[in-house]
């Protein structure tokens, strides 16, 4: 995991696509992986269980890059109708880079770059 180790120009696009350039064997090359395929809101809280589409219900989406992490961060709104500000999900502990591709580190249909 921890793909931010191995990419660089980190960011998000539409609020849903993480976008990077990830080192490979043939060197740089720019990768994405839509977050909203294994990202959802549950009642005001990221969970990459079941759900998807956080994206739907959250407002003021954002990445944080550090140097040991690579933070999502966004309001998500509750069943309720109000808002959960400022959750967070580290990224970097469920996204690697395989190859010069990001991909979810734990997708067991995951064979590599092709």
């Amino acid at each position: 995991m921890s793909f931010h180790l191995t990419s660089k120009d980190v960011r998000l696009v539409d609020n849903h696509i993480l976008t990077a350039s990830c080192q490979g064997p043939e060197g740089w090359h720019e990768s994405t992986i839509d977050l909203d395929q294994f990202i959802g809101n549950r009642d005001g809280e990221f969970r990459t269980d079941i759900d998807q589409n956080f994206s739907h219900s959250a407002d003021s989406v954002f990445l944080i890059v550090g140097q040991d992490k690579v933070t999502l961060m966004a309001s998500l709104r509750k069943w309720d109708g109000s808002w959960n500000t400022a959750q967070n999900l580290n990224l970097s502990d469920i996204i690697s880079n395989n190859g010069g591709n990001l991909y979810l580190a734990d997708d067991p249909f995951f064979i590599g770059p092709p």
